[in-house]
């Protein structure tokens, strides 16, 4: 095999490839962490807030029970996007080559390779940023898949991670009423994180119409209309395509940004990755990904193991003279305090 489509040679090639921005991973579970075998170790806690006892003179010590944690030993998902190459797709112009070009089939099919790395490692991290939004607004991550090409057969894990800081407004309390507050909502959620976490959030996250109820809001318009209070600062601007940063609320650490980015669900809907009516707050930074071991046969028909975020594979089908390429990753995500977010709906 030629040493470009060696594993190790694509390997290289991946870790230079620019990732898609995917802002809830990148700003909850931008750590990462990779395991040797297919399954992956998760710890995770929910904070305790012990002070130390008082003990009367010439007494040792107390002894004092550990924090507890647990941890999870999970069989890491797979994700494994393909791609076939036929003379066809070498033979004619791609897409954006002159008309007149002079390329041959082989500089193409190089071309083409490096097209469908880049896409095939989109498409894992659409699906990262997707699993860091299930887990972030409702605690758990159900794993539907596929067991062969054909679609056919199902597969179906579910991860838990025991979430239950979710508040849910009613009434006069939704952000779209006049009489509401979402500062104070704002405040009590932040301290209830703090309280049972010891964790102080520094972001919020607004789904389109919590962003537009909260902007809209009668008393938010007039807390930040009012001269020499330094109590927040509003200002919208566009970070990315989908991302928007609102402002910031000095007196409570946050800054506030709504996200309107979607994915494309199993029966080819639109669905947002933030529901629209949600707000989740927290820390950034707190979480990450492991990665589970990816084991494949190589040439010679050897079985190799590889311990990485992305594995790449190409094989020919000589037969039906079709190049094939595969990426291959195991991610789970890694939360570190389940109490160091919450989320709620407000509209």
């Amino acid at each position: 095999m030629n040493y470009l489509y060696k594993t190790q040679t694509l390997l290289q090639a991946i870790i230079n490839m620019p990732k898609v921005h995917t802002f809830l991973r990148d700003t909850f579970f931008p750590k990462t962490e990779t395991f040797v075998t297919e399954e992956v170790l998760i710890d995770y806690k929910k904070g305790k807030r012990r002070m130390a006892p008082f003990v009367a003179p010439r007494v040792g010590g107390i002894t004092i029970k550990r924090d507890g944690f647990k941890t999870e030993k999970i069989k890491a998902p797979r994700l494994a996007p393909q791609r076939a190459m036929t003379i066809d797709d070498i033979s004619n112009r791609s897409i954006g080559e002159n008309v007149f070009s002079t390329k041959t089939p082989a500089q193409r099919q190089k071309e083409l390779l490096a097209t469908d790395l880049q896409e095939l490692g989109e498409s894992i991290d659409r699906r990262e940023e997707w699993m860091s939004g299930q887990v972030l607004f409702k605690g758990s991550v159900d794993l539907s898949g596929y067991a062969n090409d054909k679609l056919t057969e199902k597969v179906e894990q579910h991860i838990d991670y025991e979430f239950d800081q979710i508040e849910i407004l009613s009434g006069t309390d939704l952000w779209t009423h006049a009489e509401a507050n979402p500062y104070d909502d704002l405040s009590s959620w932040r301290k209830a994180i703090i309280k049972n976490s010891g964790i102080s959030p520094d972001i919020v996250i607004l789904g389109e119409k919590a962003a537009e109820a909260f902007i809209n809001n009668p008393k938010i318009k007039e807390l930040f209309d009012k001269l020499n209070i330094n109590l927040g600062l509003i200002q919208p601007s566009i970070q990315t395509d989908a991302v928007t940063f609102i402002g910031k609320l000095p007196g409570l650490g946050l800054e506030i940004y709504s996200y309107d980015d979607y994915y494309e669900d199993e029966n080819e809907e639109l669905q947002p990755y933030v529901p629209i009516d949600k707000v989740l707050m927290g820390k950034k930074a707190s979480g990450g990904f492991a990665y589970g071991a990816i084991t494949q046969m190589e040439e010679g028909d050897k079985f190799a193991t590889y311990e990485g975020r992305l594995v790449p594979k190409t094989w020919s089908d000589r037969e039906n003279e079709t190049f094939m390429v595969r990426i291959s990753a195991r991610p789970v995500p890694k939360p570190a305090d389940v109490n160091s977010w919450l989320v709620a709906t407000v509209v």
